[in-house]
């Protein structure tokens, strides 16, 4: 029987909130409210009582009006996560969750991504979204912080994407947008269901001729997704993913001066070498599942398995001429499988391996045609893995702890020299109910980082080779935790405050050399430190809902390898963030939206000579849906930046020259059409 006490309600309210959410203590729990039920953690856990700093998405209340191009859209209400590179397509999208992530010079670093049971994430750390299929998405749910260390080799958290097994209602799905700067996308979707068989089809193509000069892109993408479920036991899916992008172009980052004087304009050396990408990615994967019950459904005993394997053809320009096309062939496959038992608490206990092999090259370029082969190499990174989870309810106590071990190689496989590195990551968590509708929650944990293969070919040289002066990032971090949910009369409130502390040793940071513009080369920058408090809200009263994040961190350089930098911030990072979103929805299925988004200053380089001012940002979404006798029709549109606000979508971190802005687009528009049948 959970133990309710004012007094410590009161305490707690006061230290996390301290004003408007004090009052609603006085309310009663009257209510059982419907509690969402979470994977993340990897045992199962309902959101109230996760022992972790954890948000759940559901895609559906973004999905209907946004322009479904990035995964930005999704992740603006989720606090502690700060996004970047919404509109180059050149580099992906840039996620860091407490910090960790914000040095990617392209995709995502320090940030597991894992999509449908599967890792999405190369096994040595290196994350990509561009083929990712946005239109499907049924939740995402967001680890920040400590529970990403039973993932392995992220500091920051994990991104776990589930996507649809069928479509609601309807078999057949197509969609069609157009909007400012030659954007235009087409969608199909195909669903199939026959008693123990899914399927799902999905064909994606989009194309843009930029806000910027040297900005346009065109993609494609299909996914399957075939589920087979012989029994009420057991479950098989088979996935298929191929993305195909002929070309990504990158404007390059450009000076202040020339972003105030022309923001569309790109870099000269970014169009005389016509920077740009190509991308060709094929995944295929099988899962299983399998799960029992025994002891008259006391006890049940859940198996679940993966494998995977994928290629990735990636030919890059960079704007200079000696070694500026880098292209590589990338095989990667990994299989896993845990063993669940729910028997006096509930204990996990898996394995699971990875391979990479790079097959890396670099070309001269002759302003932009592929010239003669200047150097290549072959490089790999294996990792092998083990862990152990369990958790504990007593009353109104709970305790849960992991510890997952990593043994890595990686290094070149012509000369065979390998480095080697073990990892221990634990964590520990104690929770306790102060009502049924209050948690709080402790958390340590140790995570690691390893640097990928494309930071340590880039030696400092500017030749292929291995930079065996990188060494891995290890982080502890502590997490305070409180959630609240209630009642208030017809209305309904649920309430997340986490606070954080983590210290990382060894961290990697980017830079430039004057000889390589464009090209990112890495360090170990000593110890830094990472405090913030983080809290969200939503509030539905009637037909309105209110979604609010708010974030404050504090992100220093502590024992830095210069020791100027001590005390400096840590770049590409703001210490405020603020998303709320306001949603009215109609009784004759129109629903409105309007956002706003608040970004604080950050620091360009590392020696915070560079500070980017902050900015306030608008956006607005509708879609009206009809019913007909054939099927269904929406109409949605979107207006984003109404408030016309200069800001950057992008900073490049302690880039050479000054160039570290990427102007965002003016006011734009979007228009679409969707019909279900």
């Amino acid at each position: 029987m959970a133990l309710s006490k004012p007094w410590l309600s009161k305490l707690l309210c006061f230290i996390f909130s301290g004003s408007v959410f004090c009052s609603l203590q006085a309310q009663q729990d009257t209510t059982q409210l419907q509690e969402v039920v979470l994977s993340g953690a990897l045992i199962k856990s309902n959101l109230l009582k996760a022992p972790t700093a954890i948000s759940f998405v559901k895609a559906s209340q973004t999905q209907a009006s946004a322009a479904q191009l990035s995964l930005k859209e999704y992740l603006g209400l989720v606090p502690g996560l700060f996004a970047q590179n919404q509109y180059n397509y050149n580099q992906d999208l840039r996620i860091a969750i407490r910090g960790f992530g914000a040095r990617a010079a392209f995709g995502i670093r320090g940030v597991q991504i894992v999509v449908d049971g599967i890792p999405e994430t190369t096994p040595d750390g290196q994350g990509q979204l561009d083929n990712v299929p946005l239109g499907i998405i049924e939740n995402i749910e967001v680890l920040r912080g400590p529970s990403g260390a039973l993932y392995g080799n992220a500091s920051g958290g994990v991104l776990l994407i589930n996507t649809l097994d069928s479509l609601s209602g309807q078999k057949i799905a197509l969609r069609a947008m157009g909007g400012a700067f030659g954007l235009a996308t087409h969608q199909a979707t195909l669903s199939m269901k026959e008693k123990k068989w899914t399927t799902l089809l999905h064909y994606n193509q989009s194309s843009s001729e930029g806000y910027r000069e040297q900005s346009n892109f065109l993609q494609r993408l299909f996914n399957a997704k075939v589920g087979f479920s012989p029994s009420d036991k057991a479950k098989w899916v088979v996935q298929f993913n191929i993305t195909d992008s002929p070309y990504a172009k990158d404007p390059g980052g450009i000076s202040l001066e020339q972003a105030l004087e022309n923001p569309r304009s790109a870099r000269a050396a970014n169009l005389t070498y016509q920077s740009s990408e190509e991308i060709r990615h094929i995944k295929t994967g099988l899962s299983h599942r399998y799960s029992w019950q025994n002891n008259n459904k006391e006890n049940t005993t859940d198996i679940q398995s993966y494998l995977f394997a994928a290629q990735r053809d990636f030919t890059g320009r960079l704007p200079f001429k000696n070694r500026g096309i880098s292209a590589f062939k990338r095989d990667y496959f990994g299989m896993g499988t845990r063993l669940s038992l729910q028997a006096k608490g509930q204990t996990l206990v898996g394995v699971g391996h990875a391979q990479q092999t790079d097959l890396r090259s670099r070309y001269f370029n002759e302003e932009g045609t592929k010239g003669a082969l200047s150097e290549s190499q072959e490089e790999r990174y294996l990792n092998s893995h083990a862990y152990l989870s369990h958790r504990r309810d007593w009353s109104a106590w709970m305790w849960s702890g992991s510890l997952r071990y990593d043994h890595i190689k990686m290094g070149l496989i012509q000369d065979g020299n390998y480095n080697t590195y073990h990892a221990f990551s634990p964590s520990v968590s104690l929770g306790y109910s102060l009502s049924k509708n209050q948690f709080i929650s402790f958390q340590y944990a140790q995570s690691f980082e390893t640097p990928t293969l494309s930071e340590v070919a880039n030696t400092p040289s500017g030749a292929l080779g291995l930079n065996s002066s990188l060494t891995p990032s290890k982080t502890k971090s502590f997490e305070l935790l409180y959630r609240n949910k209630r009642n208030i009369g017809t209305a309904f409130l649920s309430l997340e405050l986490a606070g954080f502390v983590s210290e990382s040793t060894a961290e990697l940071l980017p830079y430039e050399l004057e000889d390589f513009p464009g090209r990112q080369f890495f360090e170990n920058s000593g110890v830094s430190t990472r405090t913030g408090l983080e809290s969200s809200w939503r509030l539905q009263y009637k037909n309105w809902e209110w979604n609010s994040s708010y974030t404050w961190a504090h992100y220093l350089f502590k024992l830095a390898a210069e020791e100027k930098l001590n005390g400096n911030r840590l770049p590409g990072i703001p210490d405020h963030q603020f998303f709320s979103e306001l949603k009215l929805s109609l009784l004759s299925s129109l629903t409105i939206s309007l956002e706003y988004n608040y970004t604080g200053s950050l620091m360009a380089n590392n020696n915070n000579s560079v500070s980017i001012k902050p900015y306030h940002l608008l956006n607005s979404r509708v879609h009206k849906d009809f019913k007909t006798n054939w099927g269904s029709l929406r109409l949605f549109t979107g207006l984003n930046n109404l408030s016309n606000t200069t800001y950057y979508d992008n900073i490049r971190i302690n880039t050479f020259g000054g160039r570290y802005y990427e102007p965002a687009p003016t006011r734009n528009i979007y228009v679409g059409l969707e019909i279900g049948v």
